[in-house]
């Protein structure tokens, strides 16, 4: 297999590698916003008849509300450091590939 060959299998597989973790931060970060739902669901309907002050539990689900904006802002920043880690795999492939072919063009 020549070098080019290589090279390009290597970026794919890389590429691929970067998309399946980008899929999993998907889908975990709709999971985790899931789970906060149901809890605020369930929480809102088994405590609304128990507490006497609704403004604890209006209180507990502005928490509930900050978890998930906490979420969010994790989510979105794995999701740049994704991202920035796809951009450098994409120009040192074109990096290597340009290298690569100045090396064959003077053979």
């Amino acid at each position: 297999m020549d070098s080019q060959q290589r090279l390009e299998d290597n970026y794919l597989r890389d590429k691929k590698r970067l998309a399946e973790k980008e899929e999993r931060l998907y889908q975990q970060k709709n999971k985790g916003m899931q789970a906060l739902d149901a809890i605020a669901e369930a929480s809102h309907y088994y405590l609304k008849d128990f507490a006497p002050d609704t403004m604890d539990i209006r209180r507990g689900m502005h928490q509930l509300e900050e978890i998930k904006e906490e979420l969010a802002v994790q989510h979105r920043k794995e999701q740049q450091r994704l991202d920035y880690e796809m951009e450098e795999l994409t120009l040192d492939y074109r990096r290597h590939q340009r290298t690569s072919g100045e090396q064959e063009a003077s053979l």
